[in-house]
């Protein structure tokens, strides 16, 4: 029993050397370097982002109604900073699915 934890001892010993001088030691390459690219790419792409299309100008917002002026108004003296929107149809909640049995 006793030579079994020596051998476990020194296989772990040589484990810790082997990276005690892996730390110390590069066994890898240099890190490579990124690959240049080709002048024609950069050519080719710098004719499609100077004709990009222009965007589409942005619409104003309509002006509210007198009630949604109201409404904001009275939301505002009361601490609401937004109305919710008003369903016609309460929200439809699905019971769970029943877990099979095998």
């Amino acid at each position: 029993m006793m030579r079994i934890v020596l051998w476990l001892a020194v296989a772990c010993a040589v484990i810790l050397a082997a990276l005690a001088l892996s730390r110390g030691v590069r066994f890898t390459s240099e890190p490579a370097k990124p690959a240049e690219t080709a002048p024609a790419a950069e050519e080719a792409a710098a004719p499609a982002a100077a004709q990009a299309p222009e965007p589409a100008p942005v619409e104003a917002a309509p002006q509210p109604t007198p009630e949604d002026l109201q409404v904001q108004e009275d939301a505002a003296a009361v601490g609401l900073t937004t109305v919710e929107p008003q369903t016609a149809e309460p929200p439809v909640i699905q019971p769970p699915a029943p877990e099979p049995q095998f």
